[in-house]
């Protein structure tokens, strides 16, 4: 037995939701054209004897395209991959560095249903009014709500999933297991 992980974890529904392809040749294009422009600029000779840009506007010219380079990589990493599981502790869904978890307790119920960017304001990670949260992949046109309990208030939190059907079977399969099970009242001696 691991004295790290006594209980070990059974998952009930695991997925990857990658980022289609022509999403990924998207965030290729912004890396490629942003590298190709920062490197033709840089290389002297490109239009006579001095390089196009240069001076103190060749150094804000530089941060810019750096920056520029850093954003494409990092979305690169952190939002071509939305990966779900449904375990015995709850449901938690990771885009790259940035994760969530809910717990059976949280969870009150759960809809296959078809994301609407609008409502959210695009696609990713999404705040939107009334507590609604999207953890939403481009590409991927359905997904579950999932309506929980967080705090003292409600939230609904969209997730893309290619396989919603199964990801809010296993979901409802989990609230049914994990809810409290509710003790008759004992009956009242007083009364008849």
């Amino acid at each position: 037995m691991n004295e790290l992980n006594p209980k070990k974890q059974q998952i009930k529904f695991s997925e990857s939701v990658w980022l289609s392809l022509w999403g990924i040749g998207i965030l290729g294009l912004a890396l490629g054209v942003t590298a190709g422009v920062l490197t033709g600029v840089a290389i002297r000779n490109l239009v006579g004897d001095e390089p196009i840009i240069s001076g103190s506007g060749a150094a804000t010219f530089y941060v810019a395209f750096a920056a520029a380079v850093v954003l494409d990589i990092f979305l690169l990493f952190n939002f071509t991959n939305l990966a779900l599981r449904v375990s015995d502790d709850g449901f938690g869904f990771r885009y790259g560095m940035f994760s969530k978890s809910l717990s059976w307790n949280q969870i009150n119920g759960v809809e296959a249903t078809n994301y609407r960017w609008v409502t959210y304001g695009g696609w990713g990670i999404r705040f939107s009014t009334k507590g609604r949260r999207a953890w939403s992949q481009l590409g991927v046109k359905r997904g579950v709500i999932v309506d929980v309990t967080e705090g003292k208030g409600q939230r609904r939190y969209f997730v893309s999933s290619r396989r919603p059907d199964e990801l809010a079977e296993a979901l409802a399969h989990g609230i049914e297991q994990n809810r409290p099970a509710v003790v008759p009242a004992a009956p009242d001696p007083a009364s008849p």
